[in-house]
């Protein structure tokens, strides 16, 4: 149920910004975006992420 909770305060705070040019295509992105922004937060407080050295070492990795 927290999911769904979730969903529903993230609707309710996009709809308080609708604009009568908003499309639904933008009330989409703005969802996924704060979806995406949820997940990073809790990568972060699981310990899942990397130190800008980790990202520079994998970064020349991928980039050669």
């Amino acid at each position: 149920m927290a999911a769904t909770s979730k969903i529903k305060e993230s609707l309710l705070e996009i709809a308080g910004r609708v604009k009568p040019t908003t499309t639904l295509e933008d009330v989409y992105q703005q969802l996924a975006l704060l979806s995406d922004i949820e997940k990073s937060e809790e990568q972060e407080k699981a310990g899942k992420v990397f130190t800008q050295a980790e990202v520079e070492k994998k970064a020349k990795k991928w980039l050669k």
